[in-house]
Formats: C-alpha cells, structure tokens, sequence
C-alpha cells in the first residue's frame, strides 16, 4: 500500500487496510454507498462528500468493465474537489470468474491515498476477491 498526505495535521493511528474489512472466501458486492469502499484506506474517503462516492464508483465498474487489459479511467467532482483515477493492473480467472487487479486512487480533504484490489465478476457485478499484499 502506498501512501502520501498533504495533510500537515497530527494523524491519528489508522487501521491497516486489511483489517478494514476481514475478508474469507466469501465476495463482497460491488454497489453504491459508503460500505462498498470499506475495503480502501479511510484517510482520504472519510473526507468524501456529496456525489463523491457515486463518481468514484462508477469510474471504477466503467474501468474494470473495460476490455482493455490495461484500462484506466478518472474522476472528478468539481463541487467538492475530490478526485481519483482507477487503473486495471492485470486480468486473470479465478475459479471460473474473470477477475482483474485495480489499483485505486483518490484524493479528498488534501489526502492521497491508493489501495489495491482483486475484484471478479460475479452474477454481473464486480465482487472484492481479496487484497494483495
């Protein structure tokens, strides 16, 4: 995990990004809403507001979406000045389900943080597998 703040205030302990979410075998739905993101570092997506959480969603499902190998997509929303970009590192199957590395980036409340995740198509929905170390 990779990580810079422009952020000068004192930081409070944040809770590693694996144990944000304890995630086992089971997938986890990708849809709208603040639950869908527990998977990324909450520094910068704490601070998101208004339609922040839609356009960082939707920017990520259009990218894995993308037949390209290598896609990549950003996003900004100028009421609030949070912004990110979502790039697809590779594609692979898992058990049967394509799959695809994304590596997220986001900005909010003048923090940058970046996670990555696995993510696989399921039932037409893109589902967190797991979070490579």
């Amino acid at each position: 995990m990779m990580r810079r703040s422009t952020d000068s205030r004192p930081r409070r302990h944040a809770r590693p990004l694996v144990l944000t979410l304890t995630l086992t075998a089971a997938l986890m739905p990708m849809g709208v809403g603040a639950q869908v993101f527990g998977f990324l570092d909450q520094d910068a997506v704490r601070y998101f507001r208004g339609d922040d959480t839609r356009l960082m969603s939707d920017n990520l499902t259009a990218v894995l979406d993308e037949p390209d190998d290598d896609a990549s997509g950003d996003w900004r929303n100028p009421e609030t000045g949070s912004y990110g970009r979502a790039v697809v590192e590779k594609a692979f199957e898992h058990q049967g389900m394509s799959c695809r590395r994304a590596r997220i980036s986001y900005h909010a409340g003048g923090v940058d943080d970046t996670s990555v995740a696995d993510l696989c198509k399921v039932e037409g929905a893109w589902k967190v597998l797991r979070l490579p170390e």
